[in-house]
Order: structure tokens, then sequence, then C-alpha cells
């Protein structure tokens, strides 16, 4: 039950401090918001996204049979296939081709991290996306993908094919970064740090400055305080709420008067 009283104490404490600290706490994070803006801004360079999609079949002639159906079978296996075709996308030997075809724009290094590839849940189409600090030259690759991805996987499996869905279009805003995202997210770093070191600063100050303060911690009877003093330079004042000049004026008077 001690145990417990003491837990609620100092949690009470450090939440009183908090309280008091809360205005210090909340002007750092705003300043955590405004350099995590700032830095956005300023220092990084936007991104830009565009991409093209396609659409997966097992076989050269299409998955419609002579009978006008769809096979379940040649479905789960176009399906499969997804996979392997995202594979021969990102491959180095298609992103030498890809690079050729667009000379000097790009090599085949930087291809590396541009592309990425992504399966529509549930369907047998695949979304392949370019990101670049030019947004031509994002559509660009995009669309040169799109021109030589369907020769490329064919050559490479010997069997299936894909379609292209959507052609890349130039993207007139940036993918990345997201403003409001580091703003927030520089507010939320900011208010956390400044909280750890109030709550640290707090945790670890053993200092005595209350009665409360030596009862909790020590088993001992207190047989007096020390009031809060003024400032030396505050006039202090008797009981009566004379002064000590007023006093010692009163004193010289007495004497004076004998």
């Amino acid at each position: 039950m001690e145990e417990n009283r003491e837990i609620e104490i100092d949690l009470r404490k450090i939440f009183i401090m908090l309280k008091k600290k809360v205005a210090i706490i909340l002007v750092i994070a705003f300043i955590g918001a405004a350099l995590a803006g700032c830095i956005t801004n300023f220092f990084i360079k936007p991104k830009y996204t565009s991409g093209v999609s396609f659409y997966v079949n097992n076989n050269n002639d299409n998955l419609i049979g002579s009978s006008g159906t769809i096979s379940s079978s040649d479905l789960d296996a176009s399906e499969k296939l997804v996979n392997t075709y995202m594979f021969v996308v990102k491959s180095r030997t298609f992103r030498d081709k890809i690079a050729d075809k667009l000379s000097s724009e790009v090599t085949s290094s930087q291809l590396k991290s541009m592309i990425s590839c992504s399966q529509v849940e549930s369907t047998l189409i695949f979304q392949v996306n370019v990101t670049s600090t030019s947004p031509q030259l994002a559509s660009d690759v995009a669309n040169t993908i799109a021109e030589l991805a369907p020769d490329e996987i064919v050559r490479v499996l010997k069997v299936g094919g894909v379609e292209v869905v959507d052609y890349a279009s130039v993207p007139t805003s940036p993918s990345s970064p997201n403003l409001a995202k580091n703003i927030l997210i520089g507010f939320a770093v900011a208010f956390a740090l400044a909280f750890i070191i109030f709550f640290t600063k707090e945790l670890f100050d053993t200092r005595i400055t209350r009665e409360t303060d030596l009862t909790k911690d020590f088993d001992i009877p207190v047989l007096g305080t020390v009031p809060r003093l003024l400032p030396v330079e505050a006039k202090k004042e008797s009981i009566n709420g004379a002064t000590m000049e007023q006093i010692a004026k009163q004193i010289d008077s007495a004497k004076k008067g004998e």
C-alpha cells in the first residue's frame, strides 16, 4: 500500500511539472515543425512518379480459347507469372536496353533505383512506377518500358505475354516529399524530445524543496520549516506591517523622549 502511495506522489509531482512546462514544450514542438517544413521546402528535391500498367496472360493467343471462355487454369498460371514478369522488367539486361533507347538521358545503374513494380491485388495486372527528380524523364522511362517490355518478356520466357493497360503521362505534382507529413513528424519528434528532457530532469532531481519531500524519502519527524524568504532588495515588514526602517525611527524617538 505504501509503495503504491509513493508512486502516486511521484506521478503527481511529474504531472505538476509538465503542466508548468507545457508552454515551453509546445514552443519547442512548433519550432521542430517549422524546421521540418523549411528543410522539406528548401533542402529536399521533389520527386515525381509516372507509371504504366500491364495485363498478364500465359499464352500469346490470349486467354480466351476456341470456346470463347477463359480457363481457370490459365488464370492461375497467369497470376503466378506476374512475379516473374516483374523480375524481368527490373533485370539488368532490360535496364540496359532502356538506357540505350533513351541515349544519354539515364544510365542503367540509375534506373535500378528509379523503377519499382507491384501487383494490383487479386488481379492479373501489375504496375511499373518510375520515380525521378525530372517529371519528363519519369514519363519517358515509363513509356519506354511499355514499348519494350512485351517483346522482352516473350524473348526471356518463350511463353505468355503482356498487354499495356495504361501508358504514362507527365506528372504535374511531386510524389515526395510530403510537406504536411514531414511537418507533423517534426512536431511529434520535437515534442517527444522536450518531454523526455523535462521528464528525465524531474525524475533525477534529488533536491528537497518541500516538506513532503522529507516525509516521503525519510522516516523522520519534521520539527519545523523555514519560510520562503523575500529578496534582499525588498523591504522586510514586521508582524504589524511596519518596515525595519520605521521601527528604527520609533526606537530613536522613544530614546529622545526619555
